[in-house]
Order: C-alpha cells, then sequence, then structure tokens
C-alpha cells in the first residue's frame, strides 16, 4: 500500500512538524476514547436509569433490619461478619442521608459504611433474591425456617429450582429487588430516577462537547499541517523545475510539469490530510470497539460475518480502480497538453479556419477522460450501497438473536443499544478504511510523479570546489568543441575552435539548423559540451558555477518574453536598478517611443506573454532587459528580426557605445545581414561546422556559403558598396 520510498519521501516534507504530528495522534485518541465513552453511557440511561430507576448495582445503601437479618439467614458466617462489618445500625425515627435524599426511618435500618467491603455486593445477590422471592410467595417469617437446617436446604433446593437462577440474570433480580427495599424504606424513587438520568446525562453533554473541541482543534492542526507541506513541495518542485535541464523538460513536458505542480500536489495535500485524520482515526476507533464488543460474546460472530463481507468489498475495489487513476492522472496531462496548444495557437487555428480539428482534438482526448472517470466513479458509487447494505443487516441480525438474549436475562436492552453502537463504529471503521483504500493509490500515484521530478537528478551540476568567476571581462574560447543534444544519433557542432575576446562583437551567421542557438546554450550552460571545452578566462566554463556565468551574461532569447506587470517590472526582472541605469537600457534599446506613448510612463501595464505590445515592442522591451544588467557578456540571439531597417540601425549604434564604454563582449545571432556586416568578427556556420570566420568584406571573398546567404538579402550592386 505504501511502498518504502514513498513513505521516506514524504517523511522528508513532516518531519519538520513531528511535534504537531505528536499533537494530532494525542488529540486523535483523546477523541477516539471520548467519542466511545458515549454508547455505555447511553446503555446506562436505559438500563440503570429507565429500566432499574436509577439503581447502578445491587449493593444496598440502606436496608432494613428485618431484611438484612432474614438475608443472614443465606450466609455463610465469614460472609455474615463481611456484611455486618459494612453496616452502622440506625434506630427508627433517625434521620438519615441517603443518595442526597433527607429520610425519616420508620423502623430500624443499616446504613452502608464509606468503606464497605468490595465483594458485598456478590454476597448479598443471591439471599436479597431468596428473600424477596419468599415474600412474594406469602412467607413473613423466614427466621423461623431458619432453626431447622434440613428444612432451609430443601428451600434453597426449591428456590434455585423453581426460579432457575443464573448468574447472568441474578444481578438483575437483585438490582430490581434493591428498589423494592429502597421504596420500603420510604426513599423517593422517582427522584432517584431521575437524579440519575440527569447526571449521566450531564457527562454525556461534557464528554460530547469535548470530544467535540479535539476533533476541531486536531482537524484544524492536520488541515494547517497539509497546507504547510503542500507549499513546501510546490516550493521545492518549483524550484526544481527552474534548475531541470532543457532534455529533462522535454521528458516530462511543460503541461505535464503544470499538473504535477497544482494537480498532484493538491492530491498530496489531501493524502497528508488524510493521514493525520482520517487514516489515524479509523484504526483506533476499530481497534477501541472491537475491545468494547469483546464484552458480548454471543453476539461478536455477526460483527465477523460482517467485517469479512466488507473486506471481499475492499479488495475488489481496489484490483478494479487502481489501474483507471493511473490512466487519470495521465489524461489530465493530455487535457493540459491539448488545452495549452490550442491557447498558444490561438491565431494560427483561427487563420487557418482549423476550429473544427482542434475540437475533435480536444473532444477525443475528453471523452476518453470522462469515460475513465466516470468508471471509477460508477464503480467508488455501487460500493456505498453495498456497505449501507451490511450495516442495516447487521443491525437486523443483532436485534434479531440480541432479543433473545434479553428474554433469557443474558443481557439488558441498554447493552444491546451500546453493541448495536459499538458494532457500527466497528464496521465504519473499516468503510473508512475501505474508501481509503481506495483513495490513497491515486493520491500516491500524484505523490510518485511529484517525486519523479524531485528526484531527477540535475544533467547540469556545479563543481563540488567552484572557482570564483572573474570581475574582469575575458577571453571567451571554444576549444575543438562537439555536442550532441541527449538521444540525438548525430552531433549539432562538430569541431568548433574560435575566440572572442573582449571589448568585440562577434557574430553568428548560418542557415537553420546549423547550430547558431545551440552554440549560445552551451555558453549559458544550459547544455554542457560532449566533447572540447569552452574557457572563459582560460578557465573551463564548467569549473563556475552556473549562478556565477550566468550573471556575467546579458541575455536576449529568441522568442521576446515578458512577464504580467508594468514596463519596469519588466526591464528590472527582480533586480534593483538605479533610474539612471534603467534610462540607459531604454534608450539604448530604443524603447523610448513605448514608454512615452502611455500616459503611465513606466507603470504601463503588460498582461501575461505581452499580449498588449507589438512583436518589435516586446522584443525591445526584451532587449532593453538584457541591457539593464551589468554584465561583461551581452549575447543577442536573434534579437533584432522584428525590428525595422532604421531602428535595428539606431539600436546598434547605441549598443556599440554603450558596450565599448563598458569593454563587453557583445555576440549577436542573426539571420540579416545588414544586423551583422559592422561586426568585428563574422562566424559561419554550415551544418554545425564552421565554414568561415572574418568580417563582412573579407567573407564575401573567401566564404562561398557566407557569399550565398548575402546574395539571398542584397543584391550584388548593394554588396559591392558595402
Amino acid at each position: 500500500m505504501f511502498p518504502m520510498k514513498t513513505i521516506k519521501n514524504l517523511w522528508r516534507y513532516l518531519k519538520p512538524f513531528w511535534w504537531i504530528l505528536i499533537l494530532i495522534l494525542g488529540l486523535t485518541f483523546a477523541q477516539v476514547q471520548l467519542d466511545l465513552a458515549l454508547p455505555d453511557y447511553m446503555s446506562h440511561i436505559v438500563t440503570y436509569g429507565i429500566q432499574y430507576g436509577g439503581i447502578e448495582d445491587s449493593t444496598l445503601e440502606v436496608v432494613r433490619k428485618d431484611t438484612l437479618d432474614d438475608m443472614m439467614l443465606f450466609m455463610s458466617e465469614a460472609d455474615k461478619e463481611t456484611v455486618l462489618a459494612s453496616y452502622t445500625l440506625v434506630e427508627s425515627g433517625t434521620q438519615g442521608v441517603v443518595d442526597d435524599q433527607l429520610i425519616e426511618f420508620k423502623e430500624d435500618v443499616y446504613l452502608l459504611n464509606e468503606s464497605y467491603d468490595e465483594n458485598l455486593a456478590s454476597i448479598e445477590e443471591r439471599p436479597l433474591v431468596y428473600v424477596y422471592s419468599l415474600y412474594a410467595n406469602g412467607v413473613d417469617d423466614i427466621a423461623s425456617l431458619a432453626s431447622n437446617e434440613t428444612m432451609m436446604a430443601s428451600l434453597e433446593e426449591q428456590l434455585n429450582s423453581s426460579m432457575s437462577i443464573q448468574d447472568g440474570s441474578l444481578s438483575t433480580m437483585a438490582i430490581m429487588y434493591v428498589g423494592d427495599e429502597y421504596e420500603a424504606v420510604g426513599m423517593a424513587m422517582d427522584t432517584l430516577q431521575t437524579n440519575y438520568i440527569l447526571h449521566t446525562g450531564l457527562t454525556m453533554l461534557l464528554i460530547a462537547a469535548l470530544c467535540g473541541l479535539t476533533q476541531v482543534v486536531s482537524t484544524y492542526m492536520a488541515t494547517r499541517l497539509a497546507a504547510r507541506v503542500a507549499a513546501n513541495v510546490r516550493h521545492d518542485v518549483f524550484k526544481k523545475v527552474q534548475s531541470l535541464a532543457t532534455s529533462d523538460m522535454d521528458k516530462f513536458s511543460l503541461s505535464s510539469l503544470i499538473t504535477r505542480t497544482t494537480n498532484d500536489v493538491t492530491q498530496l495535500q489531501q493524502l497528508v490530510q488524510m493521514m493525520c485524520r482520517i487514516i489515524l482515526i479509523a484504526p483506533m476507533m476499530g481497534i477501541v470497539s472491537i475491545t468494547k464488543v469483546l464484552r458480548y460474546p454471543d453476539l461478536i460472530w455477526i460483527l465477523g460475518v460482517s467485517l469479512a463481507c466488507i473486506i471481499g468489498i475492499m479488495i475488489v475495489a481496489l484490483v478494479v480502480a487502481m489501474p483507471k487513476f493511473t490512466k487519470i492522472q495521465a489524461l489530465v496531462d493530455r487535457l493540459n497538453k491539448v488545452m495549452r496548444e490550442f491557447l498558444d495557437g490561438l491565431l494560427v487555428i483561427r487563420a487557418f479556419n482549423s476550429q473544427k480539428a482542434e475540437e475533435k482534438r480536444f473532444d477525443d482526448v475528453n471523452n476518453e477522460y470522462r469515460k475513465t472517470d466516470l468508471f471509477v466513479s460508477r464503480a467508488m458509487s455501487l460500493i456505498m450501497p453495498f456497505l449501507m447494505f451490511i450495516m442495516n443487516m447487521t443491525t437486523v441480525l443483532v436485534v434479531w438473536f440480541g432479543s433473545k438474549q434479553v428474554d433469557i436475562n443474558a443481557i439488558s436492552v441498554g447493552e444491546i443499544m451500546a453493541f448495536i453502537q459499538y458494532a457500527m463504529q466497528v464496521l465504519m471503521s473499516f468503510m473508512i478504511v475501505a474508501m481509503i483504500w481506495v483513495m490513497i493509490p491515486r493520491a500516491l500515484v500524484s505523490v510518485r510523479r511529484i517525486f519523479e521530478v524531485l528526484d531527477t537528478k540535475d544533467a547540469i551540476l556545479d563543481p563540488k570546489v567552484p572557482k570564483d568567476m572573474p570581475k574582469r571581462n575575458g577571453v571567451l574560447s571554444f576549444e575543438d568543441v562537439s555536442f550532441a543534444y541527449p538521444g540525438a544519433d548525430e552531433p549539432v557542432l562538430e569541431h568548433i575552435s574560435f575566440d572572442i575576446k573582449p571589448n568585440e562583437t562577434v557574430a553568428f551567421i548560418g542557415s537553420t539548423g546549423s547550430g547558431k542557438s545551440t552554440i549560445v546554450k552551451l555558453i549559458l550552460r544550459l547544455f554542457d559540451v560532449t566533447k572540447g571545452k569552452i574557457t572563459y578566462n582560460g578557465t573551463d566554463i564548467r569549473e563556475y558555477r552556473q549562478k556565477d556565468i550566468r550573471e556575467n551574461i546579458g541575455y536576449v532569447p529568441q522568442k521576446a518574453v515578458l512577464f504580467s506587470g508594468t514596463i519596469k517590472s519588466n526591464v528590472e526582472f527582480g533586480r534593483h536598478i538605479d533610474d539612471k541605469t534603467l534610462n540607459t537600457a531604454i534608450d539604448v534599446s530604443q524603447s523610448r517611443e513605448i514608454v512615452e506613448e502611455n500616459a503611465l510612463g513606466l507603470d504601463a501595464e503588460i498582461v501575461q506573454g505581452g499580449t498588449n505590445v507589438s512583436g518589435g515592442q516586446r522584443q525591445r522591451l526584451s532587449i532593453a532587459r538584457a541591457l539593464a544588467k551589468d554584465s561583461n557578456i551581452y549575447i543577442f540571439d536573434d534579437s533584432f528580426s522584428a525590428l525595422d531597417y532604421a531602428t535595428d540601425k539606431k539600436l546598434r549604434k547605441a549598443l556599440d557605445i554603450m558596450t565599448s564604454a563598458k569593454k563587453a563582449t557583445v555576440i549577436i545571432v542573426a539571420q540579416r545581414i545588414s544586423t551583422i556586416r559592422d561586426a568585428d568578427k563574422i562566424i559561419v556556420l554550415d551544418e554545425g561546422k564552421i565554414a568561415g570566420i572574418g568580417t563582412h568584406k573579407d567573407l564575401l571573398e573567401k566564404c562561398q556559403v557566407y557569399k550565398e546567404i548575402a546574395l539571398s538579402q542584397l543584391s550584388a550592386e548593394e554588396l559591392a558598396n558595402a
């Protein structure tokens, strides 16, 4: 049910809150004890309060002298001494308090001492029943019979035979005769009964209130604990996703990672809450209830049959439902994936009038999810009627066979009622366990999916003893670098070697798929090289911390990404930037007009994804974000593609001035010759290899690949004038 690895993973997050778990355990135990005390009190009200008039046992607290004298005729000498030592003789006409009632005794009576013998009830029961049986048959002078031992022995034998007195019913008969004796003494039996019922009822109310209080507190603590654990897990998953390599992101898929961070963590939260409450309370309730019903051996077999039926249903439900729960989570991933692709590609879908095709694609997944969920729901819905039938049949059988036990005075009506409640508690506990048995597998699927992410080993690791990144800018070198993506058959880059010096602008150009963006990813250590090495200031970049490398680089990706917030928050991007640096980044990136055309200026709103600004504006603001960062290296991965020629030219001119002042390195990946023609060095890539390195003019003369790219974009006359 609980794999050890899953338990260890969960304990990792529960361990910091061990004291809360102990508190919940204590409160739950107290709740169970209080809850299961109520049926006994209810039984006492019915049996002793209603049936026996408020008398709990057969110990006589007050008894007439004549009655006790007659009773002692049927006792041994040792029992007589015990009885007389337990009572004090009070003469007639004296007042005394019995069960909070002030009584004036009209004849001599014996009052029970505070320190009476514990075995007094068992000593008095049989003699009391004998005496009152004789009284009922008109025998008043029992003492005269005592002189004849033979007659007394015969009388006892006749009483036992005629009344069929058994141990189970003897106490019941004795208690009833105690009431008769109290009434003869002069006690108000209605008052005695009312006081007993009120006292027991108030005790039940107090127990119920305490039980409710413990339940509220433990539920509150369990809810807070589950929420805190879920928050910690969600934070760790989010943090882990940030460190995942691109290959791992592809392995899990974006939609699956979203599901694991949201839906699966919610399932984990519910599991922790169930563990802290239901999973704790159900076994406790069941075990304690079983110890209670063991007091009724003649009826216990009914409960055994019911439990066997419940366990059978539970096993069948688990076998049927478990595989479907795993499938449901996978279908949730697929639904998220389809919906995400639909939203991301909405403009394309509308442009190609492919709404029907997308609807069909969504309906296929949605219908499969619906069918699977309906199957599980129907399977689960069938369990409850079966369980309720078993519970009702248990009650019927207990009443049927219990009534026969009541008929022979082997058990009281109150005890039957208590047994039914305890039996229901046992069955409810097993029903809860049955439901947990079905629900936990689904939660465990989510737990496994979460820890698949958390336990994924980072493909890109920091060194155990990292070197400090130099503050001054240095030479960035590729030394015979080759690289293949994980799982790929062929390398993307082969034997790449070049140097980029400080304050140098280097451009990469080549056909689609030639490896330009891959070089950028290797510099950022989003991937590690397969062969060769990349050095910065003469040190392999794998000897630096990833954080330090990326802190030293201002990066603008191919796809301009903006976040919900304002223009200012997007440029600052979580960093504190002074106004001078912020305005410089805005001006150099040619974003000033974006700021000025909005009345709110830098506080103008940017919606999620930056869809309320144009593609060129998104690109410029992305460039501003990179330029606002104090870096030694600036990388522009095809970041000028959405800019018009004039804006492109202004931006590059301002960029040259800014980077020259900082002696920063500029790396440009581009498709347009016009963007890179003024670069200090242009590196031409062709099918993952370097086809040429040089200036624009040199490459036109010496590199055929570069010349073909240039001719495809500019006329021969334009190239001649370049």
